[in-house]
């Protein structure tokens, strides 16, 4: 690649990634393939076309269904837009182990899949990683919005497409059986008895039972845990070492990526900071929306408030009151409610916190009001609760006053 080529394509990457050109490093780049021209755009069409792109497209003009196939073990592409009008840009990079392509493709190129409503399917697992932005995911014709930090990791039976309608960046990386069975295998032998826990994942068994019967239209769900707040910053830092790792590759590099394949997978299978939900397409997407809800819930002990709900899961307050009244014919709040009462309950059984001290931590301003929704619930008072449930009375009265 000529310097003027090679300029083009880190400034390119430099405008989707800055943290990934190491321009003063002296390390050297390995060689990219298709790149993106000075004022030039490519369809996704004419870039995977390319030789030395490691995605091929069957069926390429398909309005019904697109067949994506791989021809490496696994790759990586980075995908940032840079707004919502039809002549902002995507910038596309597209990293593998042996092929890379760099391009850029209009918006509304990009989303001529969605208009069309031409989804595709591919011969891989395909885990998408939102970075920054909203993106919508079209899932068998129905829209699911995936905000930073979320993912979902996608079987070989599924139809989708993705949509842009705003500033973002996503990665996507596509893994196939064959690399992923040879991640899995290699567990069994380790020495470590905690890298076995990955086998007892829902990660692990929704892989496991595609390429034991394939067929089955799957996908996996996963949304921060509502304590994991550095969850953009720790992805960030793993898609970063990744395309690093594939940009600069040493000695070890191809030990280092698989290290870094199996620590970001481990990392979403953790309940401490994901929740992951397998999502068969018998599955209404309502309840989908609705199990997202309780699980934000059941985590913060139910005082989320309607306007972080709508931060969290993308959907006005209204919408999330009716998902929430549908399924349990209350409103939000009082479902929330629900998860918070139980977990003061749990709180006077458990510990010998004062009765005060666990209302004020369920953010509880007013003492009388705390006392009426907890007599209204379980038919006696806080103090009263606590004693019925104290072993033996091991507990006694705790000495504490209700003041």
């Amino acid at each position: 690649m000529d310097s003027n080529n090679r300029k083009r394509y880190e400034n390119g990457l430099f405008v989707s990634y800055p943290g990934l050109v190491d321009r003063n490093s002296g390390r050297q780049k390995k060689e990219v393939g298709t790149n993106m021209d000075k004022d030039t755009t490519l369809t996704m069409l004419e870039a995977l076309d390319s030789r030395d792109s490691s995605i091929k497209i069957q069926n390429g003009e398909s309005d019904f269904s697109r067949f994506y196939c791989m021809d490496v073990p696994f790759q990586l592409t980075l995908e940032y837009c840079n707004g919502k009008e039809a002549e902002d840009y995507v910038n596309v990079v597209t990293l593998s182990a042996e092929k890379s392509v760099l391009y850029q493709e209009s918006l509304a190129g990009k989303n001529d899949s969605y208009v069309k409503n031409a989804p595709h399917l591919h011969d891989f697992f395909e885990l998408v990683v939102v970075l920054e932005g909203t993106i919508i995911q079209k899932i068998e014709g129905r829209d699911y919005p995936y905000t930073a930090g979320s993912c979902c990791l996608i079987n070989r039976s599924l139809r989708h497409m993705e949509h842009y309608r705003s500033k973002c960046k996503v990665l996507y990386i596509g893994l196939s059986p064959a690399f992923l069975t040879e991640l899995f295998a290699s567990v069994s032998g380790s020495p470590f008895a905690d890298e076995k826990n990955i086998y007892d994942s829902e990660l692990y068994r929704f892989i496991d039972a595609d390429m034991s019967n394939p067929g089955e239209r799957a996908y996996l769900d996963f949304i921060p845990a509502y304590q994991n707040y550095l969850h953009v910053t720790h992805l960030h830092t793993m898609a970063e070492t990744m395309l690093k790792t594939l940009l600069y590759p040493e000695f070890g590099a191809s030990y280092q990526i698989r290290g870094l394949f199996c620590a970001l997978l481990t990392y979403l299978s953790s309940s401490k900071y994901y929740h992951c939900t397998n999502i068969r397409l018998d599955t209404n997407s309502d309840f989908l929306l609705f199990s997202r809800i309780t699980r934000l819930f059941e985590e913060s002990g139910g005082r989320l408030t309607r306007t972080q709900m709508e931060q969290f899961l993308n959907y006005s307050g209204d919408y999330l009151n009716r998902i929430v009244n549908k399924f349990t014919d209350m409103c939000l709040y009082d479902y929330g409610m629900t998860f918070c009462l139980k977990k003061a309950a749990q709180c006077l059984i458990e510990t010998d916190e004062s009765i005060s001290s666990i209302a004020a931590g369920l953010k509880f301003t007013n003492r009388t009001h705390f006392y009426a929704l907890f007599k209204e619930k379980y038919g006696v008072t806080p103090k009263e609760y606590r004693q019925i449930h104290s072993q033996d009375n091991i507990r006694g009265n705790y000495g504490e006053k209700e003041k």
